[in-house]
């Protein structure tokens, strides 16, 4: 039998077959005994219960044990005393609930489900969100409130989304029953589902807030946030800052985060000018922006391009005593390369250096990359140079950033040059670094000085991966250097267990195919087959189709022939 004990302080007794055990928290196997029960209610409860004229007798499931019942429906919270009833023998009988366990009841066999003790999950990890949301649902009508708990739990981890009446339901009960921390859980599995039960029922999530801040579990900050975000994906912005504003008025911390998050929602709604007739709203309630918000708000300003806009908001930074950071800096440093601003990127450079914000690496990093962009290499380089002068270390990122620009431009001579300035720092080349300079010799033509840099590697490291080998491959076959390329690919098969893609092998064969090469061009093909690992009949016949379509028949049919010779053509 399953009930809930409500914390009220009147009692009503019952004498019933009682179980031992906390029957309403627990599962798992319990004792019976014949004893009186003292059952805890209020009096408002106890106006509200209907009293039956029969006792009505239940069977306990495979025990061969009667037991008497007082039926009580009740207007409090949608937990309810009650026991198994008719009604609910037709909830075990469903094979849905997949433990597949047979009991019988009133002399017939039914297949139910229940929580195993042993289990991490019990049998909802298998069932489909229907399905757990029916098995939701009978847990907090007959008052099982941990086991309607797990059911939110498993389903939140499962992707699937609980009935939300039910969990409303579940957290007001679990409040009566003086377990806040797991309602408090049960209100955090539902925003993890990604905020779609509280845009559903918005206001019913208003609600339940409003409950947990009363019974002494307050809402944490992703709660504020999710409903917050809510209401502006809902229209509702007045509301949303009226809501955050009777949260400070109630004691609620001034979050910094949902206090920015709601900033710069008005901002991408209404713009700059009444985000800031907001925020000094909020400083009247005692919430005030830090760096975070007003860094927040930049960015979102300077990818609009809106830079009016963004020295409002230094502006008011200014005014609030505040100082902008080496964020702030690099914020608006950024957007600034992006539209080629560069008299306001070097009137902001000079600012930062009188500053005790000087530029960093990440400055210089945002100046080479956007000069690069612009292909402004020169300057690039000049940006490099005072780096080093500076005492500002370059990283990785800023010399492949450089080599990536110089690669693009045909400025071989210059990439050899920084990739050898790079071994004399502390900063080692990475296989990015050596796949950058390799991929621009390649393009370039300079095979010998790309297997120079591809021999390095392999004596020296870093070990050489497909990216390599792929830029070697079609460099090699673009300089007609077919012979090399299968003495490469020869090497990668024997020393590697990377796979070279098939669009590299079909276009060596077509390179030896036009060179009249068939006989290497057939071992190519049986090197093409094996790295495919699983054999496929007709994948030499789509090669022999290709060579076809390219003009060399005379070719195709020869390797055609010298394919069914060795057993790898098929029609």
């Amino acid at each position: 039998m399953a009930y809930t004990v409500l914390p009220q302080k009147s009692m009503l007794e019952v004498h019933n077959l009682h179980r031992s055990s906390q029957a309403d928290l627990n599962y798992g196997s319990s004792q019976y005994s014949h004893k009186r029960v003292l059952v805890p209610f209020s009096c408002s409860l106890v106006r509200n219960c209907k009293k039956q004229s029969d006792l009505q007798r239940t069977e306990i499931y495979g025990t061969g044990a009667t037991m008497s019942f007082l039926k009580c429906e009740m207007q409090q919270t949608g937990v309810s005393l009650d026991n198994s009833s008719e009604g609910s023998q037709e909830e075990w009988k469903s094979n849905r609930y997949t433990m597949g366990v047979e009991k019988k009841l009133n002399g017939r066999s039914s297949k139910y489900a229940y929580p195993s003790k042993y289990s991490l999950d019990g049998p909802f990890v298998e069932n489909d969100e229907e399905t757990n949301n029916e098995i939701l649902q009978s847990f907090c009508s007959r008052g099982k409130l941990l086991d309607a708990a797990k059911v939110v739990d498993v389903m939140t981890r499962r992707n699937q989304i609980p009935d939300f009446p039910s969990c409303i339901k579940l957290i007001r009960g679990l409040i009566n029953a003086d377990r806040t921390d797991k309602a408090a859980k049960v209100l955090q599995l539902m925003v993890m589902t990604g905020g779609t039960l509280m845009k559903r029922r918005l206001n019913a999530a208003v609600d339940v807030l409003e409950g947990m801040s009363l019974s002494g579990c307050p809402p944490d900050i992703i709660t504020f946030n999710t409903i917050i975000r809510a209401m502006f994906d809902h229209g509702r912005f007045d509301e949303a800052i009226q809501f955050w504003k009777d949260q400070l008025r109630k004691g609620c911390p001034p979050y910094v985060i949902t206090y920015t998050i709601l900033v710069e929602l008005i901002c991408k709604q209404f713009g700059v000018v009444r985000a800031l007739e907001i925020m000094e709203d909020f400083a009247v309630e005692g919430c005030y922006p830090d760096l975070v918000t007003y860094n927040s708000m930049i960015n979102l300003t300077c990818k609009q391009g809106n830079y009016e806009d963004a020295t409002l908001i230094v502006c008011n930074l200014l005014s609030r005593g505040m100082e902008p950071n080496s964020v702030t800096y690099n914020t608006l440093l950024h957007s600034l390369c992006a539209y080629g601003c560069w008299d306001e990127v070097d009137e902001i450079l000079l600012f930062m250096n009188e500053t005790s914000n000087r530029p960093t690496v990440i400055t210089y990093n945002i100046l080479i990359n956007g000069l690069c962009k612009h292909d402004l290499l020169d300057r690039a380089i000049d940006f490099l140079d005072k780096m080093v002068l500076h005492d500002c270390s370059p990283d990785i990122i800023t010399y492949n950033t450089l080599l990536r620009a110089l690669c693009k431009e045909a400025m071989i001579d210059e990439a050899i040059q920084i990739l050898h300035r790079i071994g004399d720092t502390n900063c080692s080349p990475t296989l990015i670094t050596y796949n950058i300079v390799i991929d621009g010799l390649a393009k370039q033509g300079f095979m010998e000085k790309a297997m120079e840099l591809y021999n390095h590697m392999v004596e020296c490291g870093p070990r050489p991966d497909d990216v390599t080998y792929r830029c070697l491959l079609w460099g090699l076959c673009r300089a007609d250097l077919v012979e090399e390329a299968v003495e490469l690919l020869n090497v990668i098969g024997k020393n590697s267990r990377r796979r070279i893609r098939d669009n590299c092998y079909r276009f060596l064969i077509h390179r030896l195919c036009q060179k009249k090469e068939m006989d290497t061009a057939v071992q190519v093909v049986e090197m093409l087959t094996k790295s495919r690992g699983k054999y496929d009949p007709y994948f030499c016949s789509i090669i022999v189709q290709g060579i076809h379509a390219a003009g060399m028949m005379d070719e195709a049919l020869e390797l055609r022939q010298k394919l069914i010779e060795k057993k790898l053509f098929k029609e």
